[in-house]
């Protein structure tokens, strides 16, 4: 066990280090998502995943057959660096070591009668898991509702689901083992008792008494990005963040062609409610629609897939204010070529999230959509209080221009995908026995 702590705080150490001396966003980034030679992750279990992401990865200067990362100017986006690099430092067999600590079961809840990006993050994190220790990773569900997999949309997408090991009810838990919930789910005190740890994973924002209540119960936490991760009430290292993934079938092999655009704004469907009320953003951006009839706002309520994809290349823009997590519409509409309107709000607040240009987040105190203008460089336009219907009218008037000032998130969550979160659910691991093993 002597030997084992040293190896990995050793390697902590290594990867600490490189991560102080790395300079930029981006190589931070990189990092948490580089692949262990070591690992053993089956990538035959991610079928569907495109090669729209991997083009960026394996080529120093992208060509024109992938335009979705040419800048406004022409010029060719670089890959962020090399994995090669960050692969000799990755050398614990993760598998080992858990096998030599009590080689505890990882279960992850599910709610598989839900289809919505929750229940799906939660189906990407099992696979995750499974796809380096399967023999050791369960979905689990208290609902009865494991047995519809089979029959469900959710197999669809993911067939590989039916190789991940079922667990009905919470009995088959035993001390060391590790239970994952989402937020919405109340900290279970009877695994708390019995020395099952239990994980929280942030999917959302929630009300921070309700985070404090579940840590003076014992349940710990993870988060889905960033922001999650040092807010209301939680307060967690980058190696406790697992980044779900959008959808491969949600992910096209190249940008549309922008010859289908029109003044067609959506309208992500979390704030579906906030439009109904007195709200600042959203109704006068309707309201302008409605009184010029320049555009057409619609709400992402209710449609398919396909109806999703064709709306995502037809329109411009993506209003998604003050998001509680990574919503999923806006990064996919952002993946399809669509700008993102947004404010300086929860995860729309931190860059390592939503890498939104700071001079496109529209401030909310403004509703006049009369701001002055500053031009303090060629080409960089810029608000003293951006309102929402001045963002969206610029992004329609100079849509080529705009779309370019997205490419930096594009390129962020192509790069997120079934191994990163694999590779993230090893650090975890790591971080967790080590933490165990000091303990003890």
């Amino acid at each position: 066990t002597s030997y084992i702590v040293l190896l990995l705080s050793l390697k902590q150490m290594h990867r600490s280090c490189l991560l102080v001396a790395s300079a930029g966003f981006f190589v931070v980034v990189v990092f948490a998502l580089t692949l262990t030679g070591s690992g053993h992750v089956n990538t035959s279990l991610f079928t569907g995943y495109t090669t729209f992401s991997s083009a960026i990865l394996a080529n120093d200067a992208v060509t024109t057959a992938n335009p979705i990362i040419i800048n406004a100017s022409g010029r060719h986006v670089r890959k962020l660096t090399s994995y090669d690099q960050f692969h000799k430092l990755l050398t614990v067999d993760y598998k080992t070591v858990i096998e030599k600590l009590n080689d505890p079961k990882v279960a992850v809840q599910q709610h598989l009668r839900f289809v919505t990006g929750g229940p799906e993050a939660l189906i990407q994190l099992a696979l995750a898991f499974h796809s380096w220790i399967p023999d050791k990773t369960y979905m689990v569900s208290d609902e009865g509702s494991l047995e519809s997999i089979y029959t469900s949309k959710w197999l669809e997408n993911y067939p590989a689901l039916a190789e991940v090991q079922k667990m009905h009810g919470l009995d088959g838990l035993v001390a060391g083992d590790i239970h994952i919930i989402p937020e919405a789910q109340d900290c279970p005190d009877d695994l708390i008792s019995r020395g099952v740890h239990v994980y929280v994973w942030m999917l959302g924002s929630t009300d921070q008494k309700r985070v404090e209540n579940m840590k003076s119960k014992g349940c710990k936490f993870l988060s889905h990005n960033f922001w999650l991760s040092h807010n209301i009430g939680v307060d967690i290292g980058q190696q406790f963040v697992l980044r779900p993934y959008i959808s491969p079938n949600k992910i096209p092999k190249y940008l549309p062609n922008n010859d289908r655009r029109e003044n067609l704004i959506l309208v992500n469907g979390d704030d579906v409610v906030m439009a109904n009320v007195n709200d600042d953003t959203i109704r006068p951006v309707m309201a302008h629609c409605e009184n010029t009839g320049d555009c057409e706002v619609i709400f992402l309520k209710g449609f398919t897939r396909e109806e999703l994809m064709d709306l995502y290349q037809r329109a411009k823009v993506i209003i998604a204010m003050c998001m509680r997590g990574c919503e999923r519409a806006p990064i996919e509409a952002a993946l399809s070529g669509v700008a993102l309107v947004t404010n300086n709000c929860q995860t729309g607040s931190d860059k390592r999230d939503m890498p939104v240009p700071e001079h496109l987040l529209v401030n909310t105190n403004n509703t006049s959509g009369q701001p002055v203008e500053l031009f303090t460089t060629p080409g960089a336009v810029k608000w003293d209080q951006p309102s929402s219907i001045t963002v969206s009218k610029w992004i329609m008037e100079n849509f080529e221009t705009a779309q370019a000032e997205f490419n930096e998130l594009r390129k962020l969550y192509l790069l997120i995908g079934p191994e990163s979160l694999a590779h993230e659910t090893k650090v975890f691991m790591e971080t967790h026995h080590t933490k165990l093993a000091v303990v003890s």
